[in-house]
């Protein structure tokens, strides 16, 4: 059996000196002959996929059925399907990707049991259709089962994928005799033990050294975005081979491609937002095939990318535990002997992890709102749920998954409609406090590490409990003469500063006048709008900022927290103002009036009207004061708040286009309506203009 291991191992890698690493043949072993449960923890790059799949054509040979394995990204699943075929491995995917086609033709080789291996998404467990007429067809006929990344499965990874709680509820459901393998490579004591207490008694474990030999770790002291940017711009081209920069949110990866592309270093955006679906194969393999530097990825591109000689990861920004940085920054120096692990903790990292961390959970107050909506409906579709609660299609949709995996579940999907169960239901307060609590202390310990004179590697693998754990002898504490400089010229800080302040913010407006759970009609009884009407649509908007970018978002955030916007904010507005291309150039100003703060956009909009030589109107008029728009969580509770709170003067209107003024775009919906009233009151084209943008960018 070993021989023929070792044989399909060297088919595999193509290397017919190739060995087995230590554990690799004992957890085949564990598998195939003595068929038991398994859990895994060896570091990124021992080959955890060569392990099951290895187990899988061996079980085949022997003539037990198909394997499952549960892989959490579809780059991931990518990757596996090409090492698959290199076995003879027929494995099929399964995943919410596909086409109507494609999935249907999938069904039919999984029932029909021409396959070797289905790969799925922890979500498809979730999905009805898939287990009442696909799983079911073959679950008396499992193989093995393989969880990647089985981390997932503890506490500590709810908030990333709840749906991996589903799993322990399919194991119940298989026979106990089907060996099982749990993999990963970040997974402590606590992770350890809570993925052994859902497995149950039978699992074993082997867990081998974490430290990754050929990785040269340093921390560096850059806090701005645009001292950070600079070091990029200065850097990335002088290190080896290519890689990946790690930024968190959607708008940090595009702001540091479109700087570094200014100086003509070719990198590529990569995040959750891309489209088409296929454009993130295309850039993976960009990298793959070293056709670009590297790629500026958010945490969508991390488990399981398979490319052996990435040079160095990046962080432009921190992630919010050690377990999540060696995950990632072990992407790089796979199967070369030397890559860089650099690690930036920038000002805004702060704020950023107490926003996920407050926001991991659904609160008290949320769930019951929406358990209520769903009770007093036989059946009701998500997008039908908006008019009865006051919070985001994508917080009813985080509310449904957890509710889904909780036990027992207070609500019961049947198509595509949400049914109340008789389970009472109340939030686990003491366990969200208790992971609250860890996930700070975890975001302390990371900023701890970025601080250490220790041995970076073996803080890293220390914190992961690592019994293995040494000096590595690479890192910049061990060899300070390998050092990479942290200096940037003060030239590169303004060009990054003066990008970042030019970077203007396009938002679009709304189309229609209803909301997604309103079965298309108009919602604005005060003011008769029509379901749609593209004459009162208002133009393309732009705004100078981001709320708190670094650039001019910051003195934005300022201005709102004294009451005033600066004249420095004056200049960078008429210049985004003039920059933008007008049909006919608009001669007037109008404002968005704010009961709150009457002040603060009026006299900003009466400067900005001087310096543009045109009038300022008051045309816009608040006629029933509303709960704050920021309150407003949803479409339907956003254009309902607005219904009938303005008013406009008629004789203040002018006939030709006009700057619509506000300070800050998030919805949409104020610039909208107010936008449409001016319009309808004769108004030429409305050309909305904001201050700042607060729209969230995950």
């Amino acid at each position: 059996m070993k021989e023929s291991a070792l044989q399909l191992l060297r088919e595999m890698t193509n290397n017919q000196s190739a060995v087995f690493h230590s554990d690799q043949w004992e957890s085949i072993n564990e598998l195939v002959e003595k068929q038991n449960q398994l859990l895994v923890v060896q570091r990124t790059g021992w080959g955890k996929s060569a392990v099951y799949f290895i187990a899988t054509k061996l079980r085949r040979m022997q003539g037990f059925g198909p394997s499952i394995i549960i892989s959490p990204l579809l780059s991931l699943i990518r990757n596996q399907i090409d090492s698959a075929a290199k076995l003879g491995l027929n494995v099929v995917s399964y995943n919410s990707s596909m086409t109507r086609d494609e999935r249907a033709a999938a069904e039919q080789e999984i029932v029909e049991q021409r396959v070797d291996a289905v790969i799925i998404t922890p979500e498809q467990l979730g999905n009805d259709y898939f287990n009442e007429n696909v799983l079911s067809q073959i679950i008396s006929n499992i193989g093995l089962f393989v969880v990647d990344e089985a981390h997932c499965i503890s506490d500590w990874g709810h908030d990333f994928r709840p749906d991996y709680q589903r799993i322990v509820r399919v194991l119940q459901n298989m026979p106990s005799n089907i060996p099982v393998l749990a993999t990963t490579a970040t997974a402590n004591n606590r992770v350890v033990e809570d993925v052994e207490g859902q497995l149950g008694d039978r699992l074993s474990i082997i867990r081998g050294p974490l430290t990754r030999s050929a990785l040269q770790l340093q921390n560096l002291f850059l806090s701005t975005k645009a001292e950070r940017l600079a070091w990029l711009a200065e850097n990335i081209n002088s290190l080896d081979g290519t890689g990946i920069i790690y930024a968190k949110t959607t708008r940090d990866c595009e702001l540091v491609v479109d700087f570094l592309q200014s100086f003509d270093i070719n990198v590529k955006a990569y995040h959750s937002r891309l489209e088409p679906v296929g454009l993130k194969l295309e850039l993976e393999q960009d990298l793959v095939n070293n056709r670009i530097k590297a790629l500026v990825a958010t945490s969508s591109l991390g488990m399981g990318f398979d490319k052996p000689d990435i040079g160095f990861v990046i962080h432009f920004q921190s992630p919010g535990n050690i377990v999540e940085y060696y995950q990632q920054v072990g992407r790089a120096g796979r199967g070369i002997e030397h890559a860089v692990g650099i690690l930036m903790l920038g000002a805004e990292d702060e704020r950023i992890q107490r926003y996920f961390i407050e926001n991991a959970f659904p609160k008290e107050k949320q769930i019951a709102q929406l358990l209520a909506v769903v009770e007093s409906n036989d059946g009701i579709k998500i997008t039908d749920m908006e008019p009865g609660v006051n919070f985001s299609s994508g917080k009813i949709k985080d509310i449904l998954k957890f509710l889904s995996v909780e036990t027992p579940s207070p609500i019961l999907k049947d198509g595509a409609c949400y049914y109340r169960t008789q389970y009472d239901y109340s939030l686990p307060t003491e366990k969200i406090e208790r992971l609250n609590m860890i996930k700070n202390d975890e975001w302390n310990t990371l900023q701890d590490y970025h601080q250490s004179s220790r041995c970076l590697m073996h803080y890293l693998a220390t914190e992961l409990d690592d019994d293995y754990a040494e000096q590595c002898g690479k890192c910049v504490n061990c060899q300070p003469k390998h050092k990479l400089s942290e200096e940037v010229s003060n030239e590169m800080v303004f060009s990054a500063s003066d990008f970042m302040r030019h970077r203007y913010v396009k938002f679009k407006p709304r189309k229609t006048f209803a909301s997604s759970g309103n079965n298309a009609r108009s919602i604005y009884e005060n003011y008769n709008f029509p379901y749609k009407a593209s004459n009162l649509c208002v133009e393309t908007g732009y705004a100078l900022s981001a709320w708190r970018d670094g650039g001019w978002g910051d003195l934005v955030a300022s201005g709102k927290a004294n009451n005033h916007f600066c004249d420095d904010l004056l200049d960078p507005m008429v210049k985004m103002i003039e920059s933008l291309s007008y049909d006919e150039r608009p001669g007037w100003i109008a404002y968005i009036p704010s009961p709150r703060h009457p002040i603060l956009v009026k006299d900003f909009a009466n400067r900005l009207a001087f310096r543009l030589n045109v009038p300022c109107m008051d045309s816009v008029i608040i006629t029933e004061e509303r709960p704050p728009q920021k309150t407003m969580e949803n479409s339907y509770f956003q254009s309902k708040n607005l219904d009938g709170a303005f008013g406009i003067v008629q004789e203040n209107i002018y006939s030709n286009p006009v700057w619509l003024i506000d300070d800050a775009i998030d919805s949409g919906w104020t610039y909208t309506i107010v936008g449409a009233l001016l319009k309808r009151a004769g108004a030429g084209k409305v050309f909305p203009i904001a201050l700042t943008s607060t729209k969230r960018s995950s």
